[in-house]
């Protein structure tokens, strides 16, 4: 019997009527940088779903952070922005989901100079080796994933970017977010600052591990202090890394947030170097990292844990007090009713994600939109009337 997943759950301030959230999946749906109608639909499709939360794909929050990014991606820094985030967020209350917006301050060591001319910059001058092992092999990546090497961002430029960030959470606020998640996992600027790989400083900000946190911790404390009292207000962490973060450091860390007036934290793991951890393609393989380090041992924060597609098993990693909340992603391209069915007993009808990574990882490397090979109606949803607020408006 599946209950667990049902019951309802408050993250910070904001009340959440089940323990389904569909994980941030940046999409290439932007139009040039702002919420477009796709983008719009494809959100509504899951909330109308019956996910509790939405956690939008990562929003970069600064034209700085959006110059060395190769993909199509939302952005949250001039007021431009701020009119269709809006209304996103709107159409997403309106199908009976809270949403979260995830932002990331800098693409980091993963950025690149294709798009803009622009030389990516992170914590020191090491790059990465991009690795498709298991991931979509045999597909070429061309630009998108070139592993340049970095130059070392300065401590003038750490400053004006947490600045910046801090200026995005507040638009995000104006526009009526539920809550901010600070992306700091997946090789990205934060998590290349935390990794003893990449940041080989010999400043406050590299060397001990509260020093290569430190970049994160004064971030949040800024967005804390922008969000005010009324958003909740998370991290992603990628739990594991080769060669770098540990599940232990990884747990250290999260220990040293909870101090700072968070309210939750989302797992993730792996980076562009190692993609077949970020993309598993085995079901609940995230949940060994609470079984290694017990993340939530001693943790007053709620923990989302993501890529359990089955529901008894994800049912059964709430029920135990593995997780308090499963993100979904793959599952949810593949089937954006994935909640419906299983609350209504109809779970042997989802249409199943075969983790091929064909449609969603590939497609968006090779410069294109976002399309699951397995539903049809994946990119499309502009299309579909009943993704739109009028239909609800005419209570179709």
């Amino acid at each position: 019997m599946i209950e667990k997943l049902f019951e309802p759950i408050k993250i910070g301030p904001v009340a959440i009527h089940n323990r389904v959230a569909m994980a941030p999946m940046v999409t290439a749906y932007a139009d040039r940088g702002h919420v477009s109608e796709q983008q719009m639909a494809y959100y509504a499709a899951r909330a109308r779903g019956g996910v509790g939360l939405i956690i939008t794909e990562h929003v970069l929050a600064s034209r700085w952070a959006e110059d060395t990014c190769s993909i199509n991606v939302t952005g949250l820094y001039a007021p431009s922005h701020m009119p269709g985030l809006c209304e996103l967020v709107e159409t997403i209350h309106a199908f009976g989901a809270k949403t979260f917006i995830q932002m990331n301050p800098g693409l980091g060591v993963q950025g690149s100079s294709f798009r803009r001319g622009m030389q990516p910059a992170g914590p020191s001058t090491a790059g990465y080796q991009a690795r498709a092992e298991s991931v979509a092999q045999n597909v070429d990546f061309g630009p998108y994933m070139t592993g340049e090497i970095p130059r070392a961002m300065s401590v003038a430029e750490i400053d004006r970017e947490q600045d910046n960030f801090a200026r995005a959470v507040m638009m995000a606020r104006t526009v009526g977010f539920d809550g901010i998640e600070i992306h700091a996992a997946h090789g990205f600027l934060l998590h290349g600052f935390m990794s003893p790989k990449f940041n080989h400083r010999t400043d406050n900000y590299g060397g001990s591990l509260e020093n290569r946190t430190r970049f994160l911790v004064e971030l949040l404390r800024k967005t804390r202090a922008a969000a005010g009292d009324d958003m909740a207000v998370g991290v992603r962490l990628s739990a594991h890394e080769p060669e770098g973060i540990d599940y232990f450091e990884t747990k250290r860390i999260v220990h040293l947030l909870a101090k700072e007036r968070i309210d939750y934290i989302h797992i993730g793991d792996g980076s562009f170097e190692a993609l077949n951890w970020l993309l598993p393609d085995q079901d609940g393989t995230m949940l060994e990292m609470e079984k290694a380090s017990g993340f939530k041992k001693g943790l007053e924060v709620p923990v989302m844990t993501p890529s359990i597609h089955d529901p008894e098993a994800a049912e059964k990693a709430v029920r135990e007090g593995l997780t308090d909340m499963v993100s979904l992603g793959r599952a949810l391209l593949a089937d954006p009713e994935w909640v419906n069915k299983v609350q209504n007993g109809r779970a042997s009808e989802i249409r199943k994600c075969t983790r091929c990574n064909i449609g969603c990882f590939a497609r968006l490397f090779q410069g294109l939109r976002v399309k699951c090979v397995l539903n049809p109606e994946s990119g499309l949803e502009k299309y579909n009337y009943d993704y739109t607020r009028r239909a609800l408006l005419s209570g179709s």
